[in-house]
């Protein structure tokens, strides 16, 4: 009888096995989303310190030579938005500009910072045995940090439009944990993905509770890339007009 019941807990058991079964498969990027989008606002706070009004109608060579840093095509890539939305005509060479705008990178990078409240790992004296640490309040916090340097000078007599100068940025993303529960996120890259989609992350009410209350805005607007009215390039047929060339 005994063994008559085991059986069956046995074949139960491999049933409920065999319906519950699931796996799945996820990756990461060797740089995470966090640290590409403090690098690139701390970029663009850099360079929004920046004037390129003197450049309205000149035609403008943007050089990378002296520019060595992570993510230096997001960073010229930002220099030619800026160049043109200022009015001015990107040349392809030097020679054909008027004006040549030289970059230069003070340091493009990330730094972290950790701290807590709590009692710190201790060994036992004389035994191999570690008593780990308890951790009241944990705080992480990456720093984002973005120096440019630009001069401006005449390709034709190597003489300068002016003094030129550095800008920089910081940028700042931090995870708490309270009491083990968390993470309760705050800085450039909570308050950037929430203004574009309207992102409100589960432990929000948590967040609040801590002091941290970012404002939540979707974009609704799309970018409009060409000025004038918009227009449908192309789109999917419509199944009225599919079904009436069919008949």
């Amino acid at each position: 009888m005994l063994k008559t019941h085991l059986a069956c807990l046995v074949g139960l058991l491999a049933i409920v096995q065999a319906m519950g079964c699931a796996s799945s498969k996820t990756s990461n990027t060797a740089r995470t989303a966090t640290e590409q989008v403090l690098l690139s606002n701390a970029i663009d706070r850099s360079l929004s310190n920046v004037s390129f009004d003197q450049m309205v109608g000149r035609k403008v060579f943007i050089d990378d030579k002296y520019l060595e840093s992570v993510d230096k095509g997001y960073l010229m890539g930002s220099l030619r938005h800026k160049t043109l939305a200022a009015g001015a005509s990107l040349a392809k060479t030097a020679d054909d500009a008027d004006l040549v705008l030289e970059a230069r990178s003070g340091g493009i990078g990330t730094d972290t910072e950790e701290s807590f409240i709590g009692i710190p790992s201790i060994g036992v004296p004389g035994m191999p045995i570690t008593i780990p640490d308890m951790k009241l309040i944990s705080r992480s916090t990456q720093i984002g940090t973005s120096k440019i340097g630009l001069v401006a000078y005449d390709p034709k007599t190597g003489a300068s439009f002016g003094l030129g100068g550095q800008s920089t940025a910081l940028t700042k993303h931090e995870d708490k944990y309270v009491f083990g529960m968390g993470p309760f996120r705050s800085g450039a890259v909570r308050q950037e993905r929430e203004n574009a989609i309207g992102y409100e992350s589960p432990t929000g009410a948590m967040a609040a509770f801590t002091g941290q209350s970012p404002e939540r805005m979707a974009r609704r607007s799309a970018v409009n890339l060409v000025d004038g009215p918009a227009t449908k390039v192309a789109g999917l047929p419509d199944p009225m007009m599919l079904e009436s060339t069919k008949r």
